[in-house]
């Protein structure tokens, strides 16, 4: 944990994580020398590369931030800068203040259809100004379109970026990108074009408008077979945008359509689709609502409904998958950086919730902005979080838990972690966070696959966003501070008014292994704050994580 402001390559002073993802982190920074807020892209290589091949990728995302800083388009996110420091590169970029379209498609479901043509018009264009340059993106998703505050659609995150005439091929065969928007032609070979961009644009707005990606296998191997192989589920919502869709998915890059027809197509299907009404102001709900996170946003990913295959089916499945292998073997492409990112992002607990990486310097998980980080903040210490975690089983050991008190009972969620919660509370599972209630009390857990790895800075960050949309009405934070609590911790304890009644939170972010963190959210009343504290030590000592 850093007690205090961290400068990289004496100038840029970094703030809140906006997300993080596979290749990378986003922080929120200020260039103290031009006095202005950036966006600073921290570039996390895998520890699987040979070290030549660390190096090599090194130049080689230098190389290609340079080449994307000279594109100039509103509808692009402009790359300041590119170096290296302390051994990393680093790509200096426009701070757009925003939702990312994952963290919208997140909190509010798919999108109009008319919205969405408006999203790839805007897109295309951003698309079609790289390609004049010479650049690809290769990493078109929700996660790296950017609905700015001032209106503009931005396409974001040129750090994958190829420009014509260079390559890079890694012994340890390394393949960038979102597996789940890559063309087919990429997974095949790794061929990067304007054409593979272009089936990336698809794959995004079928997400937009029909809620999940066109493939969305439950691991990589089942998502690039069925890239490869398979025909994308029917789009049922599109409507007047499935001649576009149908255009852009085709597996060939010959018979794609191109961005001249895609734009003809997009404006015909905007001409064909109402205005959209205005809709009614909507209450807001008696607890706190999930935190919508920041660009571009952590993921965990969510799969279309099932569809029943037929044992014949299934077998060519299996044929299809064995030839993939081959066929990804034959091209070295032994290792994929392709995780999940970008892709989906769990909704936080009222509060916020798990130090998500959610990516990007990009929000928070669900995130509130599960990238929301900032410098730390810590306040004096009370009852709550600090007592809270006294002990080895506080602190996270693996031992025994307590004994089970009379009037509790072992609760094991089918994602893999447990607790002991009262019998009688009422179970609940809102946005991917499962919930236990009991009058006057809330227990809330959530989860990602993207830990932040600084819990004190995304709490921080997510209290910044929550309070200036305000979340919480008299809001005053008691502390937000670290914990020793399995491997990083951090506790963000504040009380805030509603219906009348002061209310008081203990949010702790806990970060458990690379791979998994989760937030615990306990909410009671202030009056009775002080005699739930023995429960809520309780519920810390016997929380276990997901093996």
């Amino acid at each position: 944990m850093t007690s205090g402001p961290v400068h990289v390559h004496d100038r840029y002073r970094l703030g809140r994580t906006l997300g993080a993802g596979g290749m990378g982190r986003v922080w929120q920074a200020r260039d103290e020398i031009l006095d202005r807020d950036v966006a600073l892209k921290e570039i996390l290589l895998p520890p699987e590369l040979l070290d030549a091949d660390r190096e090599a990728l090194r130049r080689h995302t230098l190389r290609e931030g340079r080449a994307a800083a000279r594109l100039s388009h509103p509808g692009v996110a402009q790359v300041y800068d590119a170096f290296e420091s302390d051994g990393r590169a680093w790509i200096v970029m426009e701070y757009v203040p925003s939702r990312s379209l994952q963290e919208v498609l997140d909190a509010e479901g798919p999108l109009p259809p008319r919205r969405v043509a408006e999203i790839g018009l805007a897109v295309l264009e951003a698309l079609r100004t790289a390609h004049a340059a010479g650049v690809r993106h290769r990493d078109v998703k929700p996660a790296n379109v950017l609905l700015a505050t001032d209106g503009r659609v931005v396409l974001t995150d040129f750090g994958v970026a190829a420009v014509d005439g260079e390559s890079l091929v890694t012994n340890s065969g390394l393949v960038m990108g979102s597996p789940r928007y890559m063309a087919p032609e990429r997974v095949r070979d790794g061929e990067t074009s304007a054409a593979g961009d272009l089936w990336s644009l698809g794959a995004t707005l079928y997400a937009a408008v029909e809620g999940h990606p066109p493939y969305a296998g439950r691991s990589v191997m089942e998502t690039i077979t069925a890239v490869v192989a398979e025909e994308p589920a029917p789009a049922r919502q599109a409507g007047e945008l499935l001649p576009v869709l149908n255009g852009l998915l085709r597996k060939s890059p010959g018979e794609r359509i191109d961005a001249a027809e895609a734009e003809r197509r997009l404006r015909a299907a905007l001409d064909a689709l109402p205005s959209p009404a205005p809709s009614p102001d909507v209450p807001a709900p008696d607890v706190p609502a999930p935190v919508p996170p920041a660009p571009p946003a952590s993921p965990v990913p969510v799969s279309p409904e099932p569809v029943p295959v037929s044992p014949g089916r299934r077998r060519m499945r299996v044929l299809i998958a064995a030839a993939v292998v081959v066929l990804l073997a034959a091209a070295g492409i032994t290792w994929w950086a392709l995780r999940f990112d970008g892709d989906k992002s769990t909704a936080a607990p009222p509060p916020a919730a798990s130090p998500a990486a959610s990516p990007a310097a990009s929000a928070s998980p669900a995130s509130s902005p599960a990238s929301s980080s900032a410098a730390s903040a810590a306040g004096p210490a009370t009852a709550g979080a600090s007592a809270a975690a006294p002990g080895s089983a506080s602190s996270g050991s693996e031992g025994e838990r307590p004994a089970l008190p009379a009037g509790w009972f072992l609760y094991r969620d089918p994602t893999g972690f447990s607790l002991y919660v009262p019998k009688g509370w009422k179970r609940t599972k809102e946005h991917g966070i499962v919930y236990f209630r009991a009058p006057g009390r809330v227990l809330g857990i959530d989860q990602t696959t993207k830990p932040q790895w600084d819990p004190v800075a995304d709490w921080r960050g997510k209290a910044d966003y929550r309070v200036a949309r305000g979340d919480f009405p008299g809001y005053h934070e008691i502390h937000i501070r670290e914990v020793d609590y399995f491997r990083k911790a951090a506790d963000w304890e504040f009380t805030f008014n509603r219906s009348g009644v002061r209310q008081h939170v203990n949010n702790r972010g806990v970060v458990t292994s690379a791979h998994q963190a989760y937030g615990i959210y306990w909410q009671t009343s202030d009056a009775g704050w002080a005699s739930a504290q023995k429960d809520l030590r309780l519920v810390f000592a016997s929380f276990r994580p997901a093996a």
